[in-house]
């Protein structure tokens, strides 16, 4: 069981003296959306290396104008919690936190009949600190190679479709007027496709596990 508790508001206003977890949910697409959800959300990320997620787009520091510039990231939203079984069936859950826009678009689909759950794009990036090295790295996102993901929205039955907004916003610091509102989902895998999930428990300790399943004549490429 991989249950990755993040704290979701330095991962809007960074505290230089926390070393906490961070995560990002950065794209979402699905669910009958037009389009995809806006990265509407820029904020600074404690990460500072190499990094091997592409997706995440960050502008590492020293680049640009402003040459003592930290890095930052362009995302959808900011993650509270991201869990998963380990399987390659079970369901990936997400706890975010997403501008009044975004949020608004996925409640209303939810107040319509939400007759489509595919989700079309799906990436999220998270980072640790190493106490032991003393240097960020990469926790948990999509493997190379698959950067953003397929699925669909867990669905155990016809009306408990495992979608849900907050109906009140929270402020992402007691002194900032910026709020945003929780948004919770689960995803699982879509019909013969599969993924690598490239999670790490230090910043030497990484490792590759499958998600779906892919049955045929590429099973055996599929299952590792």
């Amino acid at each position: 069981m991989y249950d990755l508790s993040c704290d979701w508001r330095s991962g809007f206003v960074m505290d230089p003296l926390k070393k906490q977890r961070v995560g990002y949910l950065v794209s979402l697409n699905g669910f009958g959306l037009t389009q995809a959800l806006q990265k509407d959300i820029i904020v600074y990320t404690p990460f500072n290396g190499t990094k091997a997620y592409g997706a995440i787009g960050d502008v590492k520091a020293g680049e640009g104008e402003d040459k003592s510039s930290m890095a930052k990231a362009t995302v959808v939203g900011v993650l509270e919690s991201f869990s998963w079984g380990g399987g390659v069936g079970d369901p990936l859950t997400f706890s975010a936190y997403l501008s009044q826009e975004n949020a608004n678009q996925i409640q209303i689909k939810q107040q319509t009949t939400l007759k489509n759950t595919v989700i079309k794009d799906l990436a999220w990036w998270i980072v640790n600190y190493d106490e032991e090295l003393k240097e960020w790295f990469e926790e948990c996102h999509p493997a190379k190679g698959n950067e953003t993901i397929i699925g669909q929205l867990n669905a155990p039955g016809k009306t408990d479709i495992r979608l849900a907004v907050a109906s009140e916003p929270v402020k992402v610091a007691p002194n900032i007027d910026v709020n945003v509102y929780n948004v919770y989902f689960e995803v699982v895998p879509a019909a013969n496709l599969a993924y690598d999930i490239k999670l790490a428990t230090s910043s030497k300790k990484k490792f590759i596990k499958g998600w779906g399943l892919k049955v045929g004549t590429q099973a055996e490429a599929a299952v590792k």
